[in-house]
C-alpha cells in the first residue's frame, strides 16, 4: 500500500488529504492559504511527514471537457511538484467542491482534497 497525498489546488487555497499504509482510510488534513505559506514547501513538508509515494492533484477540466485558465495553472503546479521526482498523477475533479455544503467563510478544500482522493482510489486500486 503507497502513501498518497491528494491536493485540491486553488489560485489562494491548497487543500489537502493522506492515506497512509497506517491509517489505512483518507482523511482530509490540512487547508493552506498561499498568501501565508508557500504552496510547494507545504507539500514538501507533508511528503517527509507522511513518507508519500504518490501525489493526486485535482485537474479542473470544463463540463464540456476544455481546458481553462484553472487547468494551466494546475499544469503549472505540477511541473513545480515534479521537482520531488515522485508519481503524479492528476484526477477529474469537476463538481468535487460542488459535493459539500459550506458558507463562503467555511473552507472546504481539504474535503475536496478527500474526495480527489477518493476517486483515485477507487479507480486504482
Amino acid at each position: 500500500m503507497n502513501n498518497i497525498l491528494s491536493i485540491d489546488f486553488g489560485e489562494r487555497y491548497l487543500g489537502i488529504a493522506v492515506r497512509t499504509e497506517k491509517t489505512r482510510i483518507p482523511i482530509p488534513i490540512n487547508v493552506v492559504d498561499s498568501k501565508n505559506d508557500e504552496p510547494i514547501s507545504v507539500v514538501k513538508k507533508y511528503v517527509n511527514e507522511y513518507q508519500i509515494q504518490i501525489i493526486v492533484v485535482g485537474y479542473p477540466i470544463g463540463l464540456n471537457n476544455s481546458e481553462n485558465r484553472m487547468t494551466n495553472l494546475v499544469d503549472q503546479f505540477i511541473n513545480e511538484l515534479d521537482t520531488l521526482n515522485l508519481e503524479v498523477h492528476k484526477i477529474d475533479e469537476r463538481l468535487s467542491s460542488k459535493l459539500f455544503e459550506n458558507n463562503k467563510s467555511d473552507r472546504i478544500d481539504d474535503l475536496s482534497a478527500l474526495e480527489i482522493l477518493e476517486s483515485y482510489l477507487s479507480q486504482n486500486e
